[in-house]
């Protein structure tokens, strides 16, 4: 399962991680994992490109981004991968979990 993180503080969004494989398929024809994979990195590069407020690692099955004090840029950019990645685990819960908390 895919377990995805998101972190809020004053009903903002300040980080956002994932990590683990949906294991719904074999490796490199798995469409949930493609799929999440694909929105982590273009909110990476949507990051990169778009707001110095907003840090991100990856590593193996791993994916975190944050943002301490969120801009109007950087909250947009976390909003919209959580819009996202919420869609994929409506239609494949099986497979996909996120878990919201306030900190």
């Amino acid at each position: 399962m895919i377990h995805i993180e998101v972190r809020k503080h004053g009903g903002k969004i300040v980080s956002l991680s994932a990590s683990g494989h949906a294991e719904a398929a074999d490796k490199g024809e798995d469409l949930i994992c493609a799929a999440v994979s694909a929105i982590l990195f273009g909110l990476g590069n949507a990051a990169d490109e778009m707001s110095d407020m907003i840090g991100f690692e990856i590593a193996e099955n791993q994916f975190r981004m944050y943002a301490g004090e969120p801009d109007s840029t950087a909250e947009t950019i976390l909003q919209t991968g959580y819009y996202q990645l919420k869609t994929v685990e409506e239609s494949y819960s099986d497979f996909v979990e996120i878990k919201t908390l306030e900190v």
